[in-house]
C-alpha cells in the first residue's frame, strides 16, 4: 500500500522516485541551517508545508483524496524553485561580494596614484663640494667655522647625454627596454608577458621593468616582490615621465647604474673597462658595457670575460634584430667580441683616495645619510651622492674639544697593557642630545666609514643595564623606593632551561635582605632580577624601547636575566642616551650629531635643534636614582672613576668570564660611556676596571678648564633617615643602624615598628605614609649640592666595600645561554 502525504491540498503518492526528492529537500535544509539567512528562507518555508502537510493532512490522504501526477509535478516545481533561488542567492552575494572587493582593490591601487621620488633627478648631476661645520672659538655654535670637506672615494664620473655615444644608448634600450621610445614610464605588453609568465611558471626572456622602472629601483633601493611595491612602482614611473624628457631619464639611467666592478655609470665603466672616454667607445665595447647590468657581479669582464662574452653578443642580436646597427656594423662588432681586451685598475683610472676622517666626522656622515635615506626614501648609494656632490652644509654638534681629547685618548693601544689586542669605544653627550664627542675603536684609524665600537656593534651591558630596566622603572611602578628591602637569594625558576634557582653574585656571597641602595652599590644580581619581575618584564622592555628608544628587543630576549643585562645586546649610544635623565630631570633627549643641513641653496632640509624630549621618568624619581648612581660611585663598584671636586653618578658592567666591561657615567657636563673587550668572544678581559680608567682620564682632561658646576635636583626629593634592617623610615630611640635616603611625596616609606629580627621584606613598598610625620629634609635647598643633614655619619654606618666589590663585581656566574650573544 503506497504512502502518501498532503501537499497544497492536493495529494502524492509516494513511490521511490518521490521520496527521492523529500530526502533531497532534506539534505540541502540540514546542510544550510547554519547559512545566512538568504540561503535557509526558501527552504524554511518548503520546509514549513511539509510539516503542515503531516500534522492535518494525513487523514484526507486516507480517504483518497490525491492526484498523483499532480502532485509529482508540484513536487519537480518546488525543489526546482528551491534550488533556483539557492543559486541566484548565491551569485547575488558573490556578485556583491566582488563588487566591494574590486572596490577596496581599486581604492588601494589608487592611493598610490600620486607615488614619486622626492628628489630632483638633475640634482644628480651636481658636482658640489659639500662641507661640515663645528662650533667656533669656546664651542661657539652662533660662529661655526668650516672643518671638513667631503668628496667621494667611489669609482663614478657624470658625463652629459651629448657626449655618450649613440651606440651606448642604442645597446642600452636595445637590450633592456626596446620600447622606451614609445611608452609613457610603462609597458604594458611587457607587464603582462611578466605576469603571464609568473602566473604559467614560464621562463620568459624578459622582466616586465622599463628603464625608467629600473631607475626607480636604483634610486629608491626598493625592489622586494610584492604587489604594493610593483604599483607604486608603476606609478612612479608614470609621474616620473609627466617631470623629465627621455633624454634626462636615460642620462641619469645610464650615470647611475651599477656596471660591475666598483663602476657607478657608463663612464667609469669605459675607463675601467677599456681606459678610455665613453665618447670614444665603438659599438662591440658599448654592447660589453650594457650587458653588464642584468647581472654586475656575474657579468663584469674582469672576473668573467666568457660571460660578458655570451651577453655581449646577445645585446649585439637585439642591436641588429631592431635595425639600430647595419649587417656590417654587426659583423665587425661580433668578429672584435671574440678578442676583447679588458684594461682593469691602473693608476690612471683610480680615484684619489680620500683624507682619513676623525670618528666624529664620520658618524656625522652616517647620520646624515641614514636621514636623507628617510626624508628623500632613496637608498644608502643615493645618499652617498647627495652628501659627496650636492653641496650641502652640514654644521656639526661636534664639541671639538673633548673629540680631541678623547682620540688621543684612545689613539694609542698600550692603554691595554693587561689585554693586547682588546678593542674599546667612546661616546659622550651634554643632558639636551647634543652627541659631543666618540671615538669608535682603539688605535689608529686608516680607514673610513668602518665599524664603530660606539655606535653599531652591539655588545652586552652587563649590570651597568639595571638602573634603566630595574631600578629606574621599579621606581616610577612605585614597587619600590631608595631604601626598599630586597632579598638577595638566587631567584627560583630563573634559569629558562631547567628551571634552576639564580643568578649568582659575583662574590659569590649572597648577603640576604639588602636595601634597594645596597644592591645597587655592590651590584647585587638576585635583587635586581626581583625588581624586573615585579616592574613586569614587558614593562621594563617597553620603558626601554618607548621611553629610551632602543632598538627592539627580540621576544626571546625578554627572559628575566635581562635584568642583569645578560639577555640582549647595546651600544654606547643607547646607554649614554639612557643614562642621560639621570642628570637632566628624567628627560630623554635622542642623542644627535649634527645641528642642521642645507642644500646648496641654503634651504635647511634637516634639522635636530627643535627635538623635544620624552619624559622617561618623574623628575624627582630621576633625581633619586641619581643619588643612588652617586653612592655607586662614592661607595661601590664605581669608586675607580671618582673624579675629585666634581659630583659623579655611574654604574659598571661586567659580563659573563668578563667577556664585556662598561662605564657609563655622568658628571654636570658630560655623560659619557666606554665599552672595552675582545672582538671575539673566545677571550675574557684581565684588567677588569680598564673602562673606568679609560672613562676617568677622559673626562678629567675635560672637567679640568671648566667652571665649577652642580647637579640641579628635584625640589620635591625629600630626604630623611631610614632604618637599615626594615627600610623604613627611621622610628628614633628605636632604630639603631641608620641611613640617609631620598623619596618622593607619594612613595614614602612606613615608619619603622621596632620589628627588626626577621623583618618582612617590604617589596612591593607601601605608598601609605605614615599618620605620624617623618624627621625629612626638603632637597630644595641643595639643588646646587649634597644635603647636609644632622647626622655626619650617616653615610659611614654601611660596610666598606671589599676590594672586588669596588674593581667590578657584577658578572652572572650562573646564567642560561641568553648571556653570549654573537659579536
Amino acid at each position: 500500500m503506497p504512502f502518501c502525504f498532503p501537499l497544497r491540498k492536493h495529494y502524492i503518492v509516494f513511490d521511490s522516485f518521490s521520496l527521492f526528492f523529500v530526502k533531497f529537500g532534506k539534505i540541502i535544509h540540514d546542510c544550510t541551517i547554519n547559512a545566512n539567512n538568504c540561503f535557509i528562507a526558501p527552504f524554511m518555508k518548503f520546509n514549513k508545508r511539509w510539516q503542515i502537510m503531516r500534522k492535518t493532512d494525513l487523514n484526507k490522504y486516507a480517504n483518497g483524496q490525491t492526484n498523483p501526477q499532480n502532485q509529482a509535478a508540484l513536487t519537480f516545481r518546488a525543489v526546482g524553485k528551491a534550488i533556483w533561488k539557492l543559486l541566484v542567492t548565491a551569485f547575488v552575494v558573490a556578485f556583491i561580494t566582488g563588487i566591494i572587493v574590486s572596490v577596496s582593490l581599486f581604492s588601494y591601487v589608487m592611493s598610490m596614484k600620486d607615488s614619486k621620488i622626492e628628489y630632483d633627478l638633475m640634482d644628480l648631476k651636481l658636482n658640489y663640494t659639500s662641507f661640515i661645520y663645528v662650533n667656533g672659538e669656546n664651542d661657539d655654535s652662533g660662529n661655526p667655522v668650516q672643518y671638513q670637506s667631503l668628496y667621494s672615494g667611489e669609482n663614478r664620473v657624470w658625463v652629459n647625454y651629448s657626449d655618450i655615444p649613440q651606440a651606448m644608448k642604442d645597446a642600452m634600450i636595445a637590450i633592456e627596454d626596446k620600447r622606451f621610445e614609445d611608452h609613457n614610464g610603462v609597458d604594458w605588453i611587457r607587464t603582462i608577458g611578466a605576469v603571464y609568465n609568473l602566473v604559467t611558471h614560464s621562463k620568459g626572456s624578459y622582466g616586465g621593468s622599463t628603464i625608467t622602472q629600473q631607475l626607480i629601483k636604483n634610486l629608491t633601493g626598493e625592489n622586494d616582490v610584492s604587489l604594493s611595491r610593483k604599483v607604486k612602482e608603476i606609478f612612479r614611473a608614470l609621474n616620473l615621465e609627466k617631470e623629465y624628457s627621455k633624454e634626462q631619464i636615460l642620462e641619469v639611467y645610464l650615470n647611475v647604474v651599477d656596471f660591475g666592478s666598483g663602476c657607478k655609470g657608463v663612464q667609469s665603466a669605459a675607463n675601467l673597462y677599456f681606459g678610455k672616454d665613453i665618447q670614444d667607445c665603438d659599438i662591440a665595447e658599448c654592447a660589453a658595457i650594457a650587458g653588464i647590468t642584468q647581472n654586475p657581479t656575474a657579468y663584469t669582464p674582469l672576473v668573467y670575460p666568457e660571460a660578458n662574452q655570451r651577453r655581449q653578443r646577445i645585446v649585439l642580436d637585439q642591436m641588429l634584430d631592431q635595425e639600430k646597427i647595419t649587417q656590417e656594423e654587426y659583423d665587425a662588432a661580433y668578429e672584435k667580441s671574440g678578442h676583447m681586451e679588458f684594461v682593469g685598475r691602473t693608476s690612471e683610472n683610480v680615484v684619489d683616495s680620500v683624507p682619513i676622517w676623525d670618528w666624529y666626522t664620520e658618524q656625522v656622515f652616517k647620520d646624515v645619510r641614514r636621514d636623507l635615506m628617510e626624508k628623500y626614501e632613496c637608498t644608502q648609494a643615493e645618499a652617498s651622492d647627495m652628501i659627496y656632490h650636492n653641496g650641502l652644509r652640514i654644521y656639526s654638534a661636534q664639541n671639538t674639544e673633548l673629540q680631541t681629547i678623547a682620540e688621543e685618548a684612545l689613539s694609542d693601544r698600550s692603554i691595554f697593557t693587561q689585554d693586547p689586542g682588546a678593542q674599546g669605544g667612546f661616546l659622550a653627550m651634554d643632558y639636551n642630545g647634543r652627541v659631543l664627542a666618540t671615538v669608535g675603536r682603539v688605535g689608529a684609524k686608516y680607514l673610513n666609514l668602518g665599524t664603530s665600537y660606539a655606535t653599531e656593534t652591539n655588545r652586552q651591558p652587563g649590570s651597568s643595564l639595571k638602573p634603566l630596566v630595574d631600578y629606574a622603572p621599579g621606581l616610577e611602578a612605585k614597587v619600590i623606593n631608595y631604601s626598599t628591602i630586597l632579598d638577595d637569594n638566587p631567584v627560583d625558576g630563573y634559569l629558562n632551561g631547567d628551571g634552576s634557582p639564580g643568578p649568582n653574585n659575583y662574590d659569590p656571597v649572597f648577603e640576604g635582605d639588602v636595601t634597594v641602595k645596597r644592591a645597587l652599590q655592590v651590584s647585587k644580581n638576585p635583587p635586581a632580577v626581583r625588581v624586573l619581575l615585579s616592574v613586569g618584564i614587558q614593562n621594563a622592555v617597553s620603558f626601554l624601547e618607548d621611553k629610551l628608544n632602543f632598538s627592539p628587543i627580540a621576544t626571546d630576549m625578554q627572559v628575566p636575566s635581562m635584568a642583569i643585562g645578560g639577555s640582549f645586546g647595546t651600544n654606547i649610544r643607547e646607554m649614554v642616551g639612557g643614562f642621560q635623565i639621570f642628570g637632566n630631570g628624567g628627560k630623554f633627549y635622542e642623542p644627535y650629531t649634527y645641528y642642521y643641513v642645507t642644500d646648496h641653496d641654503g634651504n635647511v632640509i634637516l634639522d635636530n635643534r627643535e627635538t623635544a624630549p620624552v619624559q622617561a621618568i618623574s623628575s624627582v624619581n630621576a633625581s633619586i636614582m641619581y643619588r643612588l648612581l652617586e653612592n655607586v660611585i662614592q661607595a661601590g663598584t664605581g669608586r675607580l672613576a671618582a673624579l675629585d671636586g666634581w659630583q659623579v653618578y655611574g654604574k659598571t658592567g661586567t659580563t659573563q668570564d668578563r667577556k664585556d666591561l662598561w662605564f657609563i657615567g655622568g658628571t654636570p657636563y658630560a655623560v659619557g660611556g666606554v665599552w672595552t673587550g675582545y672582538a671575539s668572544y673566545k677571550r675574557q678581559m684581565d684588567d677588569e676596571d680598564i673602562a673606568k680608567k679609560i672613562w676617568k682620564n677622559i673626562m678629567s682632561q675635560y672637567l679640568s678648564n671648566k667652571e665649577a658646576k652642580q647637579f640641579t635636583l628635584d625640589p620635591d626629593m625629600i630626604s630623611a633617615k631610614f632604618c637599615v634592617e626594615t627600610g623604613k623610615l627611621e622610628n628614633p630611640g628605636v632604630c639603631s643602624e641608620t641611613e640617609l635616603g631620598w623619596y618622593s611625596r607619594d612613595n614614602l616609606p612606613s615608619i619603622c615598628d621596632g620589628e627588626h629580627e626577621g623583618a618582612e621584606s617590604s617589596e612591593p613598598v607601601s605608598s601609605e605614609a605614615s599618620s605620624e610625620p617623618p624627621r625629612v629634609s626638603s632637597s630644595e635647598t641643595t639643588q646646587s649640592g649634597p644635603v647636609v643633614v644632622p647626622s655626619s655619619s650617616a653615610e659611614s654606618s654601611e660596610p666598606a666595600s671589599s676590594e672586588n666589590e669596588q674593581s667590578s663585581s657584577e658578572a652572572d656566574s650562573n646564567s642560561s645561554s641568553h648571556n653570549k650573544p654573537s659579536d
